[in-house]
């Protein structure tokens, strides 16, 4: 039936009976209708003022109602993707992106683009190639958005190419451009030329008196100069102009007409040129519009997406699971225009539909929430539809509703001579005739069902529209006050009650949704809230007929009861909070313990090798001698006897509980070209420098270099390969003579040389050290090592040591030099020789110290 046709046919349906004069709402003011009373507007407000670009902005502020299904789905699978990313702490860059299409439009048609315009079209170009790379980098995380980035077309070359062709100020560049720095040039010098010329005119005497300012003007684009009109005819020069009081007239002096002749020329030329290339820019833009269109679409989409995200996050908000059935589940829901103006708001489970109740009865006080929770309701129903997230928890699922429809306000019109009554109930018409035109599932909220009229006929009224419009496949929710339409879950199952709690300590509303039980509307309590005499609310009391009168008390008593019971869940969970707060304090404190545990481990591992280290020193010490004496046998059977020890060592650390220690190395044990072992790594490396004064050395891994801490080292799997003898003075190095007393007074590699040296080099050779006898100057300055030396020689010599090492490092060789150089003329020292490889080769200097 076209909702033009007359409603008094015979033969139309029941809804339509009895309408008489009046004419039920269209569908379409209907839908205009519900998005006013459930306030879509501000939400879509709230959307335009979070878009980056203003073509997001012009879309969200026509913010479409998908019809289908499936895109809205599409859109809230879109968004979910930029909520991913905003948990990963990243937003989508939309910055740079300018409104170009007016830009793109007019060099489609033709229209010469200037500077700044180009410059729009570069940037917007760049902020586009930014969206893009950031999409697609993260092609795993956000893969629908990935394809729709993908579209987004790369003019990098043109991007670039514009931003060079411009200078900081916006003119052409002449470094792209070096044509037109002649012609710029050009045009200055004519400038100075002429302002030369004028300054020579202004002072000869035909100008005496007849000029009105000392300064020169521009008409015409000539440069001329302010004469008295008086002077007008004494053939000083062309007259261009009059100045408005008609006191002063512009004249061009003939000294420079043929410069303002060839200004002008130049100043053609230039603009030709300038005219020329920007021609060209504009005309690369125009062969990529389409790109560029398409791209700005695609930007504009994920615009438009990203201000759904922020509206989102704003509103803690989740993405719902969107079904066909006829249903709403909602958890925690909140009013999400509430929730913007930034109250405190109360949220509440809402289910209604599925395999459930399909008609919500809400009752409760006034001011109690009742309206607001429809409006919760169409607002989600909405949302949804625009491919936006609920302000719900997460686990939320809505059905797909077509249309949404609402009697909430006030519909009466004075011109028509409609009563608030009728006005409701030809609003009822017009959504049941929606309902049976419509296609899918309808949501309908009713705020008072047949309100304003008697409350017998009206309750019967009530029942009988909402009964037909459950007939028509909807789900629906209402507030009433009418007893009899909160006993309809009673005696039809398509019915379920809800109400919103009221305190009876604080005489107020909590704004609690309870489902299942009917709710008082505590007049009586609110009117004395407001300030109506107790003597008034007395007699009203008394005029309550009994029957209303205990089931007010008895709804009052159950909800006085559900409160109880409120209070007590939430002293409980709580209480469950508290326990689990400290449960996770205990947690944390038992992972603080294990981790000192390990900690002081780890101090007693390494003090154990430390110890470990110094008895394998004084072992290498003696199976050195032992095999010096030529005696191999003894030297193999100490050694198996120190491996033999060691491992009793370990069994007895192992049993102790403590994990096995590390077989560290000893610093003493590298050697340049040596093997070890990065633990972390599980890999052997070649020693390519001497550890520094922090403990850190580069090492070789498989032909990548790195640096490490000694610590991080372990003896080797595989020995290094033997090394040739670092006795001699590198290459390039000159050994010096040996000083008095056969020291050597030499510097570097070659500071043993000379007789004496040589002759005691053996001795040093055979030296063995412990970290007692060793002193480490790797990072001091040479200024304080030398200080040092001296006190650790000192201290050599009282502690009785025949021999002490100095342990300076490679570096750059000056340490070292200084430091032998020092020694060569030490009274502590008889002689001293580098290291040997077992000894730390050139990086340690072994002294023998003069005991006499």
């Amino acid at each position: 039936m076209s909702e033009s046709s007359p409603p008094s046919a015979p033969d139309e349906s029941a809804v339509t009976e009895g309408v008489g004069l009046f004419e039920p709402p269209s569908s379409a003011v209907l839908s205009e209708r519900s998005l006013e009373a459930l306030d879509w507007l501000r939400i879509v407000q709230a959307l335009v003022e979070r878009t980056s670009t203003h073509q997001g902005a012009l879309h969200c502020a026509e913010l479409p109602l998908f019809d289908d299904m499936d895109d809205a789905r599409d859109a809230l699978g879109d968004l979910a993707e930029v909520l991913v990313l905003d948990e990963a702490g990243e937003r989508l860059p939309l910055g740079g992106i300018e409104d170009i299409a007016p830009l793109i439009t007019a060099a489609i048609k033709g229209e010469l683009l200037e500077g700044q315009s180009l410059l729009s079209v570069a940037h917007t170009l760049e902020g586009l190639a930014r969206l893009r790379d950031a999409l697609v980098d993260r092609g795993d995380d956000t893969p629908r958005l990935s394809t729709r980035a993908r579209h987004i077309e790369s003019y990098a070359d043109l991007a670039s190419w514009l931003v060079g062709s411009f200078d900081n100020r916006g003119q052409l560049s002449v470094s792209t451009y070096p044509q037109l720095s002649s012609l710029r040039g050009r045009k200055a010098q004519l400038h100075d030329r002429i302002g030369q010329t004028l300054d020579r005119v202004r002072t000869d005497d035909r100008y005496d008196g007849a000029l009105q300012d000392d300064f020169m003007a521009l008409r015409n684009d000539r440069y001329v100069l302010p004469v008295k009109a008086q002077h007008k005819g004494a053939g000083l020069g062309i007259v261009h102009d009059t100045s408005g009081s008609g006191q002063t007239v512009f004249v061009e002096p003939f000294e420079i007409v043929e410069l303002n002749n060839d200004l002008k020329m130049a100043d053609s030329e230039l603009r030709r040129e300038e005219h020329r290339i920007l021609r060209d820019l504009t005309a690369d833009v125009a062969r990529v519009a389409d790109g560029i269109s398409r791209s700005l679409a695609v930007a504009t989409h994920l615009d438009v997406v990203h201000a759904k995200a922020l509206l989102a996050l704003d509103l803690d908000a989740t993405v719902p699971e969107l079904t066909p059935e006829l249903c709403i589940e909602l958890k925690q829901v909140r009013h999400p225009i509430l929730v913007l103006r930034g109250l405190d708001v109360v949220s509440n489970d809402v289910a209604l539909g599925g395999a459930g109740a399909r008609a919500m009865v809400l009752s409760g006080p006034n001011t109690g929430g009742k309206t607001i929770t429809l409006k919760a309701l169409g607002l989600c129903a909405l949302m949804v539809r625009a491919g936006l997230a609920l302000p719900a928890d997460p686990g939320s699922r809505i059905g797909w509703f077509r249309p949404v429809l609402t009697d909430i306000g006030d519909p009466q019109d004075v011109e028509d001579d409609l009563s608030t009554f009728s006005g409701h109930l030809l609003c009822m018409v017009g959504i049941l005739r929606a309902l049976e035109q419509g296609e899918g599932h309808g949501l309908v909220l009713v705020d008072e069902v047949a309100a304003g009229t008697d409350p017998v006929q009206g309750a019967a009224l009530g029942r009988a529209m909402l009964e037909a419009l459950l007939d028509e496949d909807a789900l629906v929710a209402t507030t009433t006050h009418y007893p009899e339409l909160k006993a309809l879950s009673a005696s039809d199952e398509r019915f379920t009650n809800a109400r919103v709690e009221f305190d009876g300590d604080e005489g107020r509303p909590t704004y609690h949704l309870s489902v299942g039980r009917p709710g008082s509307s505590h007049a009586m309590d609110v009117a004395g809230r407001v300030g109506l005499p107790e003597a008034i609310l007395d007699r009203a009391r008394a005029f309550l007929a009994p029957s209303a009168a205990q089931v007010e008390e008895l709804l009052s008593g159950l909800e006085a009861d559900a409160a109880v019971a409120r209070r007590a869940r939430g002293e409980a969970e709580a209480e469950a909070r508290d326990a689990s707060r400290e449960l996770t304090a205990l947690r944390e404190e038992r992972d603080r313990l294990r981790r000192q545990t390990r900690e002081i481990e780890r101090e007693v591992r390494a003090e154990f090798e430390e110890e470990v280290r110094g008895y394998r020193e004084v072992v290498r010490g003696a199976i050195r001698q032992i095999r010096e004496a030529e005696d191999i046998k003894t030297a193999e059977r100490s050694r198996q006897r120190v491996i033999e020890g060691a491992a009793r060592v370990r069994e007895s650390w192992s049993e102790r509980g403590a994990a096995e220690p590390i077989e560290a190395i000893d610093p003493a044990d590298i050697v340049l070209g040596g093997r070890v072992r990065v633990a972390s790594l599980a890999k052997d490396a070649t020693v390519q420098s001497l550890p520094d004064g922090r403990g850190r050395l580069t090492v070789d891994v498989g032909g990548l270099r790195m640096q490490v801490k000694v610590s991080e080292l372990e003896a080797a799997a595989t020995p290094a390969p033997v090394a040739l003898s670092s006795s001699k003075a590198p290459s390039g190095r000159k050994k010096k003579k040996a000083g008095k007393g056969g020291r050597s007074s030499g510097s570097g590699a070659g500071a043993s040389s000379g007789a004496q040296a040589s002759a005691s080099s053996g001795d040093c050779a055979h030296a063995f050290r412990s970290p007692g006898t060793t002193l480490d100057l790797r990072g001091h300055r040479v200024d304080e090592a030398l200080p040092k030396v001296d006190g650790f020689l000192d201290a050599r010599l009282l502690a009785g040591d025949r021999f002490a090492f100095v342990l300076h490092g490679l570096g750059t060789g000056v340490l070292r030099d200084v430091v032998r150089e020092h020694l060569a003329s030490s009274p502590y020292v008889g002689h001293f020789a580098p290291g040997t490889r077992a000894q730390g080769g050139d990086g340690i200097t072994v002294v023998c110290i003069r005991l006499d």
